[in-house]
């Protein structure tokens, strides 16, 4: 983990009514509100809790909404 940037954990739901459910890194003095908002950039990449990541297009987000990480082990 750097000291410039933080991990946030977010369900998001899709356009295609898919979800998923993972890690975005994101500055450290920004908001999830600050990236999604942000007109410079059209995707960002999200890492699932299998390990996967997904470039994701912001016009196709329907829903998201930080939570708690998932212990999964």
């Amino acid at each position: 983990m750097s000291l410039t940037r933080r991990d946030v954990h977010i369900e998001m739901s899709l356009a295609d009514h898919s979800s998923l459910t993972g890690t975005l890194v994101i500055d450290r003095e920004s908001r999830l509100s600050d990236v999604l908002n942000k007109g410079d950039k059209d995707f960002f990449v999200l890492q699932d809790y299998k390990g996967n990541h997904h470039i994701i297009n912001k016009q196709h987000i329907v829903k998201i909404v930080e939570i708690e990480s998932l212990d999964l082990e």
